[in-house]
């Protein structure tokens, strides 16, 4: 039985997200590895899943333990299962490689809380992720996450577009303008404030004008206007991506290939 099914192990990757309010940029937070295989090189949080926890359960323990933070936000992005993904061995004495098969999880991080340094890694940093010439900012990293942090980074952007995932980068109470700078950090774009708000506060279920949050001191001048999540998480495109005409195409392509591997698969009867 062991060779008709060799043995396999599963793995989490989380690509942690984080907006630099000072730099105005998307960031994502790597640690360089001071393990084999692939040691020095930079990768994404992530490891192996024990016997009795979810996948879910095992990528918020693997991110406490390799960088020292909790995210706020999580959410599974895809399955990775390439047959030379990861080299290494179940045993010392093996011959033949395990097949390691990885699920990748999107992170989002908004507390200012430096990451700390654990066995797992040598160094940890958050990198700037920007919408082009991301090899001039981010290493060569281990295995294939730079696939995986490709498929991540892609996809937050084409989900801005169908999804109340902006708020995820701010804390409780916001302003509309605190929102649509996460649009204009997130796609590197500049929008019309009059047209976004009216799209925004035209999405029905989605945000709610609320009392302003405790210790918000009154002010000179108009205070602002603040609002809350209410229950809408995903809604019909609203809010347009300028430059995400690239991005949406990748994204259908990536459906329909999904749609081809998962559909029905015929009945041949012996004639």
């Amino acid at each position: 039985m062991s060779n008709q099914y060799p043995p396999s192990l599963n793995a989490v990757d989380v690509v942690c997200f984080a907006i630099d309010w000072e730099e105005k940029a998307l960031k994502v937070l790597l640690l360089k590895r001071d393990v084999t295989p692939q040691k020095g090189k930079w990768a994404l949080p992530g490891g192996f899943v024990k016997e009795d926890e979810t996948i879910e359960e095992a990528a918020i323990r693997k991110m406490v333990e390799e960088t020292g933070i909790r995210p706020n936000y999580m959410n599974q992005v895809r399955t990775y299962s390439d047959l030379k993904r990861d080299t290494r061995k179940q045993h010392e004495n093996d011959e033949d490689s395990v097949r390691v098969i990885t699920t990748a999880f999107t992170a989002v991080f908004i507390e200012p809380i430096k990451p700390v340094d654990t066995e797992h890694s040598s160094e940890i940093k958050w990198f700037k992720i920007p919408r082009r010439y991301v090899s001039k900012y981010i290493p060569p990293l281990a295995f294939d996450h730079s696939k995986i942090l490709e498929d991540a980074t892609n996809k937050i952007r084409v989900d801005l577009e169908y999804s109340g995932l902006a708020v995820r980068f701010l804390q409780e109470w916001f302003t509309l303008g605190q929102i649509q700078e996460v649009y204009e950090i997130i796609w590197e774009v500049e929008l019309d404030p009059a047209n976004f708000r009216d799209k925004i506060t035209n999405i029905d279920g989605w945000i709610k004008e609320t009392k302003p949050p405790e210790g918000d001191e009154p002010r000179r001048g108009k205070p602002p206007t603040w609002y809350k999540e209410n229950d809408l998480s995903y809604f019909e495109r609203m809010i347009t991506n300028p430059k995400g005409t690239v991005l949406r195409e990748k994204e259908s392509e990536y459906q329909r290939n999904l749609d081809n591997m998962t559909s029905e698969i015929p009945i041949v009867r012996e004639p």
